[in-house]
């Protein structure tokens, strides 16, 4: 799941979890097989993925009980030899009542992997989430230890010995966290019941239990987004630490819930990183969205750009397969996906295979066929010369401001619009964003799907894929709550919000790191998130970057040139 503090983004990416319910979504996919069956429909006669990876890391998908017969045991046999429950053995389903615990459905997934030759993962021991009430609920360091451990010892005990690994410990990091400099990565974890009830020694004593349950099983810590380098920088130091102290981790799990227009080397910093510090790697929960795509399908184009993404990581597991253990997609068929919408499998509705299986069957020969497009010419605006005031009101001055408009749209609902101006000084760059929007609301709990806008700078524009010192996130909502991205506060920010019989008005000053000079060029992005009345982010508008990736890379920014 995506996202960090400005992840679009969880998300986002994070701009980002699975959090499907079970009941809900077995009696849908039962539903939706019965369907299936009727249609007689019939997998193709294609190369199975996992013959074609054979010898360098396992392929792996998501069980549930649909799998157990019809086309869609098909297409798991044919194509898949490892299974991760999507649902059944995340707590909530384990032990949903204190000391009653369920295994009925995940023993018939384990039974279902011995009978047909398949290994089998077990996804997830300690999480905050899809986690009973119960469990979370607070209590004495003492009685979290014995729920911590009993839960583990009970699970993991029960499949001793018929696992390939554990996703011990998931998502423990804290959404926008950087490394100190000291390397203590316990003060960027995330602020669990968990975390709360035990202390920082919770993930220590999640592995040991582990351990002790199951011998014989490999555990990992698992994560999203975790190709944003501060998130993996973390990660990698808790991996090296924990190993230094003997605790019993062996790799790491990158979930990879990715979109068409992923920098493709922040996830190869990610792997080279995990492989220096001596982690087995896994891709856990692989798929790839298409953000535009209309509720009808994915349009010619739209498919062989999710191709050449699953080309390109393909291409770089490749490369990496020394370190990999399995490559897991987090769905098969589109329409039985968590992102349905966002069409992120290998194979349509219908089980037919899409662009993306012949991208991930032969990536370098796909893209001798699809060759990626150059990144086109950035837009650029122009930032004059004046100090404003910044009080939510247009001041003369910003009358000598070229106006730009703020309209590419990266999520598939045409929603809020704007425009921008700009003005600088030596010390600060001054904005000024007028939304279009006659619906504003504030309230969802996370501040990217709030009605807002977001301000991005990078002052030596490098167009890097990640952000350095000098970059920036600056999120002002309609009522001028004000959030910073992954690196944080900036003494000096200050911002004035105006609401309009259309919209809003946006007024804000960026402090710089450095003192601006007529003709420099910096990199500069406007995002316009646009939320529902059910506090729900439907859309969201830029100025050049058509990523959804601005929260954690410059690379696709527009310019900001300084005149007179």
């Amino acid at each position: 799941m995506r996202r960090l503090l400005g992840k679009a983004g969880a998300i986002c990416m994070g701009i980002m979890v699975c959090l499907n319910m079970s009941t809900g979504m077995v009696w849908a996919n039962d539903q939706a097989a019965k369907s299936q069956e009727k249609k007689e429909v019939k997998i193709e006669s294609l190369t199975p993925i996992k013959d074609i990876y054979k010898g360098k890391f396992l392929i792996g998908n998501i069980y549930n009980s649909i799998n157990l017969t019809g086309v869609d045991k098909d297409i798991i046999l044919h194509h898949y030899n490892v299974l991760t429950p999507e649902n059944m053995m995340k707590p909530d389903a384990m032990q949903r009542k204190k000391g009653v615990f369920t295994y009925e459905s995940a023993d018939a997934m384990t039974g279902f992997c011995q009978e047909n030759g398949l290994q089998t993962v077990g996804h997830t021991l300690a999480w905050h989430g899809q986690t009973p009430d119960w469990m979370n609920a607070a209590c004495s360091r003492e009685e979290a230890i014995g729920r911590l451990k009993n839960h583990i010892a009970n699970v993991a005990g029960h499949y001793n010995g018929k696992l390939l690994s554990w996703d011990v410990v998931n998502e423990a990091i804290k959404d926008g966290a950087r490394l100190p400099e000291d390397g203590n990565w316990k003060s960027c974890l995330r602020d669990t019941p968990w975390l709360r009830n035990i202390g920082d020694d919770y993930i220590e004593l999640a592995f040991q239990f582990a351990h002790e349950a199951d011998p014989s099983a490999k555990l990992y810590y698992n994560d999203y987004n975790l190709n944003d380098n501060n998130k993996a920088e973390i990660a990698a130091a808790m991996f090296s630490d924990l190993k230094k102290k003997g605790i019993p981790i062996d790799g790491i799990g990158m979930q990879a819930h990715y979109s068409t227009t992923l920098p493709i080397a922040t996830v190869k910093y990610s792997l080279e990183l995990f492989k220096k510090a001596g982690a087995e790697i896994s891709i856990t929960e692989l798929d790839v969205g298409v953000s535009k795509a209309e509720a009808s399908g994915l349009t010619k184009d739209q498919e062989i750009a999710q191709g050449q993404m699953y080309a390109q990581l393909f291409k770089l597991y490749n490369q990496y397969s020394d370190s990999i253990k399995r490559v897991t997609f987090w769905g098969y068929v589109d329409t039985k996906s968590w992102r349905s919408e966002n069409f992120p499998c290998l194979f349509d509705g219908n089980y037919k295979a899409k662009e993306a299986y012949y991208a991930v069957a032969d990536p370098d020969g796909y893209l001798n066929k699809h060759p990626l497009e150059e990144t086109p010419e950035p837009n650029t605006i122009s930032a004059v010369k004046g100090t404003p005031v910044i009080d939510g009101t247009v001041d003369e001055i910003w009358n000598q401001a070229k106006e730009e408009s703020v309209r590419i749209m990266t999520m598939a609902w045409q929603g809020a619009t704007g425009t921008v101006k700009t003005l600088w000084d030596e010390k600060n760059i001054y904005v000024l964003v007028h939304v279009k929007d006659k619906t504003l609301n504030t309230d969802s709990e996370n501040a990217y799907e709030q009605d807002s806008v977001e301000l991005f700078l990078d002052e030596n524009n490098d167009k890097s894929y990640y952000y350095q010192k000098d970059d920036g996130q600056f999120r002002v909502s309609c009522k001028n709550v004000v959030t910073f991205g992954s690196n944080g506060m900036r003494d000096g920010f200050k911002s004035a919000i105006q609401v309009t019989g259309d919209g809003y008005l946006v007024e804000a000053r960026i402090p710089l790191t450095s003192t601006a000079k007529k003709g420099n060029v910096m990199g500069f992005d406007i995002q316009i998130n646009d939320s529902n009345e059910r506090g729900e982010r439907i859309s969201v508008a830029k100025f050049n970057d058509d990523s959804d990736n601005s929260w954690q890379s410059t690379a696709r920014w527009g310019n900001l040139l300084l005149k007179d």
